[in-house]
């Protein structure tokens, strides 16, 4: 199977409700049980082991999801909310990420791109929207006569999830308050919803990506704020299937009428 394949079926049993948490290499559970038990020895001889360091015990999933609102709620700026993202030990990616991928591209931009969450190269490098689905992302943008520099760019969740899977409803939930108050921090003047799990977490739906994309939808954020929002394929979907790429040039022509709408006069 190839790592392409592989990630597709990682992410189809992420969709199917399977939440937990996956790792990049398996474990090798043969070697555990046939591995010859050690000789008895002295005990006078043998220095004692260090012992492993403890890990903080896991946060029930209400403690978690509340401690979030109550977070995010007391930002004043995108830059306090980066903070408090970064030191938040809530959820359980963040153990297993190399980086907290918190934004990307330029603040104060009328459009505000949200994905789901990093991808493998965001979570190496800590930027986001990089390799091979960046360099798409940006070639979108520049097929329609704009580019990073008009984007501001956010994750619904901002850990990578393993095997570049999509977050499960829990990990969903616990961030969804940060998202939340980033958009309300970013005003930006419309969304653009990547792909699948980015529009069901913050259009509240379960209709498939090809069901909603391209048409105009409201986000509404926990505490009231509203803004546009139009959904369309994600840059690594696009990649797996590029025969999709017809729906999503119909939504870059969308998205492009809208940008010359609030482009400064």
């Amino acid at each position: 199977m190839t790592r392409g394949e592989l990630e597709s079926l990682l992410r189809f049993y992420a969709e199917s409700g399977l939440d937990f948490p996956l790792a990049d290499e398996a474990e090798d559970r043969f070697e555990a049980v046939t591995a010859p038990a050690p000789k008895a020895a002295n005990p006078q001889s043998v220095p004692a082991a260090a012992a492993p360091p403890a890990r903080a015990p896991a946060m029930p999933d209400a403690d978690a999801i509340a401690l979030a609102q109550k977070v995010a709620a007391q930002t004043e700026t995108l830059d306090d909310l980066r903070k408090a993202v970064e030191a938040f030990d809530g959820c359980n990616l963040k153990l297993t990420a190399r980086n907290t991928v918190f934004e990307g591209g330029a603040r104060g931009a009328a459009l505000m791109a949200v994905a789901d969450a990093p991808g493998r190269d965001d979570d190496a490098s800590g930027e986001a929207l990089t390799g091979p689905e960046g360099q798409l992302f940006d070639r979108m943008l520049a097929a329609i006569g704009h580019s990073r520099d008009d984007c501001y760019l956010g994750f619904a969740v901002p850990w990578r999830v393993p095997g570049n899977s999509v977050p499960s409803p829990l990990q969903a939930s616990i961030c969804k308050p940060f998202i939340d108050r980033q958009i309300e921090l970013a005003r930006p003047r419309f969304l653009v919803l990547l792909g699948n799990a980015a529009a069901r977490i913050l259009l509240g739906t379960s209709d498939n990506i090809l069901q909603i994309r391209g048409a105009w939808k409201t986000v509404r954020t926990a505490s009231g704020f509203e803004v546009p929002a139009i959904a369309t394929l994600h840059p690594r979907f696009l990649l797996e299937q590029p025969a999709q790429k017809r729906f999503a040039w119909a939504d870059l022509l969308t998205i492009r009428d809208r940008l010359d709408e609030n482009a400064p006069s």
